[in-house]
């Protein structure tokens, strides 16, 4: 019994290094980035986080991810602010897109649950604290950076729902399926 659990903790904590090197791949390597926006898929392996594992996991996963980031490949200066949105982001992806063994939500809400979460990452966390973060660390008006960067993250929603959509159709669902993630199924 003992082995078990351990064996199912050690394959949690492969997984979540896996997503942490993904994360800071797809942010520091394979992104757009200006002093005040930054495009990237990085919000891929957060989410996948949050689904697999839940809100601990999602939230430690992206303040690592970020944490790592920021000091091995560093873009700017170190502002822990950024860190603290992406744990929020992470955070949020796995209260609402953690799906408990045996819930089986239907299509539909699995699709509502991933939109709704995509917006309030996007409109809360990444728009008013992401814009408050970049005023108080460049010292730049808060409602000055606020044009741009709402214009961004909303364009931003479908896309990111899309992907996020379709990461769970081609990854998630296959890998529960075959009992390949821990703790699902």
């Amino acid at each position: 019994m003992k082995h078990a659990k351990l064996k199912k903790q050690v394959q949690i904590m492969v997984t979540c290094a896996m997503l942490i090197a993904i994360q800071i791949v797809l942010v520091r390597f394979i992104s757009i980035q200006t002093p005040f926006q930054r495009i990237s898929f990085g919000f891929l392996p957060l989410a996948m986080a949050g689904i697999l594992f839940g809100p601990g996991y999602s939230c430690l996963v992206a303040a690592v991810a970020d944490f790592l980031g920021a000091v091995l490949f560093p873009v700017g200066p170190f502002w822990p602010g950024f860190t603290i949105v992406t744990a929020c982001s992470g955070l949020i992806y796995g209260l609402v897109l953690h799906e408990k063994p045996g819930a089986n939500w239907s299509q539909r809400k699995r699709i509502f649950r991933i939109i709704l979460a995509v917006a309030i990452i996007n409109i809360f966390v990444h728009i008013g604290l992401g814009t408050l973060n970049l005023a108080i660390m460049y010292n730049k008006g808060f409602l000055v950076l606020l044009p741009g960067r709402i214009a961004k993250n909303l364009i931003m929603i479908p896309i990111e729902s899309a992907c996020i959509s379709a990461m769970h159709m081609m990854l998630v669902q296959p890998m529960t399926r075959r009992g390949m993630v821990p703790g699902l199924r």
